[in-house]
């Protein structure tokens, strides 16, 4: 069985998420997605490449959105899968889509 793994990559204005994110991968895409945070004014997080996502995705964000607060930066996600939305819509916190969050 092939081990499914996910990355991110910063471009000098946003962050891309690629790949299958998981429980086994979530904290090396987080722990990389700190290296650049201090670079931009705005955290944009884009999952058009994202293939698959499970509820690790949502905490992953949830990480985000701490993190945003803690560095006093405006941030957006742009593109997120059905995967992710519906795990939020369960989870009761698809709300938390709507627009910028600062």
């Amino acid at each position: 069985m092939m081990v499914k793994s996910a990355d991110i990559t910063f471009n000098g204005s946003h962050f891309l998420v690629t790949g299958d994110l998981n429980f086994s991968n979530v904290m090396s895409v987080y722990q990389k997605s700190l290296l650049d945070a201090d670079k931009c004014s705005e955290l944009i997080f884009d999952f058009s490449q994202l293939n698959s996502s499970d509820s690790s995705g949502l905490a992953l964000i949830i990480e985000w959105i701490k993190l945003s607060k803690q560095k006093n930066k405006p941030i957006k996600f742009t593109h997120l899968s059905q995967d992710i939305m519906s795990i939020a819509k369960a989870a009761g916190l698809d709300g938390m889509f709507n627009g910028k969050h600062n």
